[in-house]
This record gives structure tokens, sequence and C-alpha cells, in this order.
């Protein structure tokens, strides 16, 4: 019988705002689905799911007049799933300096449905309320009775950048896989046969950049140019905001002296009819050298995950802790919408 995937994906937001013991998360799935790493990679869709801000892949640098109170909008975006997918799920990691704005007409987050996901039904966008420190997060999903998802830009996401911005920040962006003990993110076929299980644990291992497997997230070349600080960016971060300048100078200053020295002498011997005079010249140069150290500028802090220099730590724009948010760190958490692991006949 074929599963009521709207069902499944939504029935998990009722459980939002309900504190989860630390016994009732001790089980949870990962995103493996159960397959081994070969049988993932073995899988006939392989779905990638990236970030762009303002339409630039990964991320965007600007300057620090532009950047004050500026808005940027960040897409979620997919391709290799065309028709392939309905049931999904995501918790999008982003700085606390960041803010969603909200919709005037409505009240709400200004978190909004692409192209790709026009076909499918939506949930309201929630907050994520387990962000660890120097993070906040969003969750969002779709469902349908149909594989209608298509390649494409999934949701978009408008933020506002703070008004004290400074040179070199940089505000990391996260796509983050979490589950619980009935819960899990989706990116599933309406079937939740083999064929979308594994095209599922390729989208959490494979197709974004996390701390397990796919731990090769880099800056663009052109924006660590502009901003040092992305050079050290977390290798499992999916996007970034960054802030130009703020790179570190080093000035040495060297001076060489050179010094000559020439001495004449003469003398005189007198015996009785004989008199002979000799004159001697020595020559002698001597040479200095002296080397003045200039100051050294300290590498500025970047602003990323966890908080700063850009460690996977709380992604942010502040220092901060460990590797995006770890499943098993979920045990104490508060249970945020996920979409329902269990499968229904």
């Amino acid at each position: 019988m074929k599963n009521n995937s709207f069902k499944r994906a939504f029935s998990a937001l009722a459980i939002a705002a309900v504190a989860a013991s630390a016994s009732s998360m001790a089980a949870f799935a990962d995103e493996t689905n159960g397959f081994t790493q070969d049988q993932i990679d073995a899988s006939a869709v392989k779905p990638v799911v990236s970030i762009s801000v303002d339409g630039n892949d990964k991320g965007v640098v600007y300057t620090a007049a532009e950047a004050k109170s500026k808005t940027v909008t960040v897409a979620l975006k997919v391709d290799g799933a065309q028709l392939k997918y309905a049931s999904t799920g995501f918790h999008i990691y982003y700085s606390d300096k960041l803010a969603i704005t909200e919709d005037p007409d409505y009240g709400v987050m200004n978190v909004n449905s692409g192209k790709a996901i026009a076909r499918l039904s939506k949930s309201n966008p929630k907050d994520d309320p387990t962000a660890p420190a120097g993070m906040k997060g969003v969750f969002v999903a779709t469902a349908g009775d149909e594989n209608l998802g298509i390649n494409g830009e999934m949701w978009t996401i408008e933020f506002q950048l703070p008004s004290d911005v400074k040179e070199g920040d940089v505000y990391p962006i996260d796509i983050i896989y979490k589950s619980n003990k009935n819960a899990e993110d989706l990116f599933v076929n309406t079937e939740v046969n083999q064929a979308g299980n594994l095209m599922q644990a390729y989208t959490f291992t494979r197709g974004i950049y996390n701390s397990t497997v796919n731990n090769t997230f880099a800056a663009n070349a052109a924006d660590v140019a502009k901003c040092s600080a992305l050079s050290s960016i977390d290798k499992s971060y999916d996007g970034y905001i960054a802030i130009a300048g703020a790179e570190t100078t080093t000035t040495t200053t060297t001076t060489t002296t050179t010094t000559t020295t020439t001495t004449t002498t003469t003398t005189t011997t007198t015996t009785e009819a004989t008199t002979t005079t000799t004159e001697a010249s020595t020559e002698a140069t001597t040479s200095a050298s002296t080397t003045k150290g200039g100051a050294t500028t300290a590498k500025p802090s970047t602003s990323g995950k966890a908080g700063t220099s850009t460690t996977k730590n709380p992604k942010t724009g502040v220092s901060g802790t460990g590797a995006g948010i770890a499943v098993a760190g979920l045990a104490v958490a508060v249970a945020t919408a996920f979409v329902l692991r269990k499968k229904e006949d």
C-alpha cells in the first residue's frame, strides 16, 4: 500500500515545542539510513544540496560599507534529483549575528519556497530551538503523493546583516542532518523503497558538507583573496557571508652601513751619515649590518561556525565549539520539527 507521504512528513511538527528527555533521545537514526558507505556511493540517484548567496555559489564577500544593515538572500538548491523526491526535511543553521527578515503582510519569517518544490506540499518554516551556541536554526519540509520535486531552488531565506559589521567578519551557513528516536530529516521518494532510502543516505552523507564523510568545504579562491579569514572556514559548512578586509600584514626594514679607515705611519732613523725614511700605509675596511623587525598584525578572528575563527564549532560570527551539531548532542536537546522517520504501510 502506498505511504501517505504528506501525513508522514508533517505529523512530526506537533512535537516541535515538546521537551525531550535524555532517555527518549537515546536511540536515533543516523544519516547512513542503515547502509554501508559503499552501498550509498552506488546509489542510482545522487542529489547534491548546496547553498548560494545572492546568486553566488557557496557565498559572497561585501565591503563593510556595502554590508551595514544589508539584506541578503540565501538559497537552498538541489541538483541530480529531477522528479525523484517528495518528502524532505532540512535543518539550516546560520550565524546568530544574522536575523531572518519578517514578511510585513503575514508577520512570519521570510523563508519562501522555490520552483523546485512548487508541486509539493510545504510546511510553514519553524525556528529550531536546538541550534548550538553561536548559531540559530530554521526547519523546512515538503511532502507529496507523487515524486514531483525537481532540480533548482527549494527554499530561499532573506537575512538582515548586523549594523556593526566589521572587516574580516564571517557569517557561516550550514545544512545539518538531525534525528531523534521517532523522527529524522528526509530526502526520499513517495515509495520509501530501497532506492529512495539510498537516495536519502547519499543526500546527507555525500550531498551536503559534513564533519564525518564530506569534510571538504572551502571558500571560493576569489573570496579568500578579499577576506583572508575565509581561508580557515570550517570544512563542514555549506555557505557563508563575509566582510572584506582585515588581512595580515608584516613589514621588515634592513639597513646596511660600510665604514673604511686609512692609517699612514712615518719612521725616521739616523746613523752616522745616513738617513732613511720609510712610509707605510695600511688600509682596513669594516662592514656592519643592522636589521630592524617590523610589527606583525595578528591574524583576524573569523566570525564563524561556532563563532569565530571559523572552526565548525558553533558556526557564527563569534567563537564557539565543535563540529556542527553532532547527533549525540541531541540527547539533551529540545525536540524540534522533524519529519517522521517511521514508515507507514
